[in-house]
């Protein structure tokens, strides 16, 4: 027995020696690791602030280039490339490698090292092509001047332009790969952030690319285009009624105003301007082509501008080579770089109250339909000639051109084909979404019914979010929001306004919602206030439409939901599109995928 314990007890001894040893090879494993993990998010830090920095050298040469300092371009992509390599240097560390190989690290170091490499693209092959035109490339060579602008200057600048837009997008793709909402908190933002500005520099480069490409191709020779001038006062799906027009004389690279006139001019006509499908007849009925008021009924605008420029043909007898469309609160955004201007009548329009003014204040002070048309033409000669002219700051006026194309305030068709093909998936196309192969597309339409300016008064938005995927098909929960922010008393507004009162009291308004599902999609429920609601079904080139009328009155709010589900094998993220209105800002957002 004594035995039996004698020679139990150096086991245990031993044992207790084991685990000892164990215990430390442990702690220094840890130790070793946790090291590592702070060696590791020393160098990430570092990386990331290079990053940082690297950004803020790109928005510095953006400014540079915009400039046409061609000096200054070169210190900062100088600059943007040292940052970049000093980034690289963090992340090149062999100590790196191996925690890189970790778990909890591994996704964070590959990330950023993704990050470094889309920064590395852009600064060695996206931006060196602008710098080296860059005594060239700035906003003067797409301004007008005198009326004319220099088709050859930007023609030049086309190559440099296709180089850096390919390097650039190519940055995009390898940045995109990245989710961001995965990393570690403190690598979230950045990485977003830097996801963000390369993804602007792509749209950028993208449209000055094509710009570079279509303006001097619209601009040789001579041409002659229909100028639309939207109402968002009466609302349209594309913006407003097009209460007003203009032709645009184009003789290489000159440009004139010419031949302004009402949209009430063609009003009601006895004969379709252009064949009209079912689809379309069910949708917006005959009035799209026989009232030249509602030829944007649809929120197609390549449609909508064929069908004005059938009413040109059969009005005036002039084949238009194309048609642009604008609406007042781009006006407000030219009017911030040419400064305020004074009008016939006394009205100084600026900035702050051309909204105002052109479709509110117009038909307070002048309820005769000829008075308020001969001050819109006014309205129009006069901005135009400030632009034609060159006034104001180039660079203030080309910054104020994309924000209004980005809010899809501007567009552009014609049946040129290979312009067409130029411009075929821009804001600036403006055409009816239909979604990528694996990308639905949803939309929210409004045009009034009331025959007044009371959307002046309305305020609207939509929400919503994909809230699951099964087999492909996403699902939906939406929601747009209606406002009146019409007074009280609307009902003795101007008749101009508060118009005829076509199924509402004067002073309250109609809407007719067109919501758009995807493509192969379906539209399950509509609710107005979560209350069941009557409605119209109808298809538009594949995509199912919910047609139904909603009515505002007074400082009244109106909620519209509905569930919706995307065609099979559409598991990408959402684009969702809605009428401009005349609030500033974006009328596209998208919705991340469920899938």
């Amino acid at each position: 027995m004594a035995r039996t314990q004698d020679s139990g007890q150096p086991r245990t001894n031993s044992n207790r020696r084991k685990w000892v040893i164990l215990a430390g090879v442990v702690g220094l494993v840890a130790v070793v690791v946790a090291g590592l993990g702070l060696y590791a998010y020393s160098k990430l830090s570092s990386a990331r602030d290079d990053l940082n920095l690297a950004t803020t050298d790109a928005s510095a040469l953006q400014d540079a280039l915009t400039a046409g300092d061609q000096v200054s371009a070169k210190t900062k992509l100088a600059d943007l490339q040292a940052h970049v390599g000093s980034a690289e240097s963090s992340l090149d560390s062999p100590v790196l490698s191996l925690t890189a190989k970790t778990p909890y690290f591994g996704k964070n170091i590959k990330a950023v090292r993704t990050v470094s490499e889309a920064v590395r693209t852009v600064a060695d092959e996206g931006l060196p092509p602008l710098v080296d035109v860059a005594d060239k490339f700035n906003a003067k060579t797409f301004n007008p001047k005198g009326g004319r602008i220099d088709i050859d200057a930007l023609a030049a600048l086309n190559p440099a332009l296709t180089k850096s837009s390919a390097a650039i997008d190519k940055a995009d793709e390898q940045i995109r790969s990245v989710d961001a909402s995965s990393l570690l908190g403190q690598l979230q933002d950045p990485v977003s952030d830097a996801q963000d500005k390369i993804g602007d520099a792509a749209s950028i480069a993208s449209r000055a690319t094509v710009a570079s490409r279509v303006v001097p191709e619209m601009m040789t020779g001579k041409h002659t285009y229909l100028l639309l001038f939207q109402n968002n006062a009466e609302i349209r799906a594309t913006g407003g009624l097009p209460g007003a027009f203009a032709g645009l004389q184009v003789d290489n690279g000159t440009v004139k105003l010419v031949g302004q006139g009402a949209g009430a001019d063609y009003g009601e006509r006895p004969r379709n301007a252009t064949p009209l499908s079912a689809e379309e007849s069910k949708l917006f009925s005959t009035k799209m082509v026989r009232d030249f008021r509602d030829v944007n009924f649809t929120p197609d605008f390549p449609r909508a501008a064929e069908i004005a420029a059938a009413f040109i043909k059969n009005e005036r007898g002039v084949d238009v080579d194309g048609v642009l469309s604008i609406d007042p609160v781009t006006l407000s955004y030219v009017l911030e770089a040419t400064g305020p201007i004074d009008l016939e009548d006394g009205t100084r329009l600026t900035a702050d109250n051309a909204v105002e003014v052109l479709l509110n204040g117009v038909y307070v002070n002048y309820p005769d339909g000829a008075e308020q048309d001969a001050f819109f033409a006014s309205a129009t000669d006069k901005i135009f000639d400030e632009v034609l002219s060159g006034a104001g700051d180039p660079t203030a006026l080309l910054k104020a051109l994309t924000r209004a194309t980005n809010e899809r305030r501007v567009s552009l068709w014609t049946p040129d084909e290979s312009i067409t093909k130029d411009i075929a998936g821009t804001r600036i196309a403006n055409a009816l979404p239909t979604g990528k192969e694996d990308s639905p597309a949803i939309g929210f339409y409004l045009n009034d019914a009331t025959g007044a300016k009371m959307q002046y008064y309305l305020n609207y938005g939509v929400k919503g979010k994909a809230t699951k995927c099964a087999d492909g098909v996403q699902s939906y929960a939406t929601e747009m929001t209606l406002q009146s922010t019409a007074p009280a008393d609307s009902a003795t507004l101007p008749d101009s306004i508060r118009g005829p009162g076509f199924g509402a009291e004067p002073g309250s308004m109609l809407v007719n919602l067109y919501l758009y599902g995807p493509d192969a999609g379906k539209i399950s429920t509509v609710r107005i206030d979560n209350e069941p609601t009557t409605f119209t079904r109808a298809k538009h080139d594949g995509r199912p439409v919910i047609i139904l009328t909603v009515q505002l009155d007074p400082g009244k709010t109106v909620t519209v939901q509905s569930s919706i589900a995307s065609g099979k094998g559409q598991s990408g993220d959402t684009t969702v599109s809605s009428t401009p209105s005349i609030v500033p800002g974006a009328s596209v957002q998208t919705w991340k995928s469920a899938c």
